[in-house]
């Protein structure tokens, strides 16, 4: 891919799909298991260990989607 001169290419496509599909699983996380925003405003520390913990679990769904496939 490197001597095609394609590699940036595909690299930069790669990058687009995994942030998209990030913010898609977020939302399908935040929509199944929502986080009351009270809660943000009222104990924001647990607050952010669950968005934390939401954001974990979706790297390692994306992590084995595309890079251990």
């Amino acid at each position: 891919m490197f001597m095609n001169k394609i590699l940036r290419k595909y690299i930069v496509e790669t990058d687009k799909q995994v942030k998209g599909n990030v913010e898609l699983l977020m939302n399908e996380m935040l929509k199944k298991n929502p986080i009351d925003e009270n809660l943000k405003n009222t104990d924001r520390l647990k607050w952010t260990g669950l968005m934390n913990n939401y954001k974990s679990l979706v790297e390692e769904i994306i992590l084995k989607e595309f890079i251990y496939i």
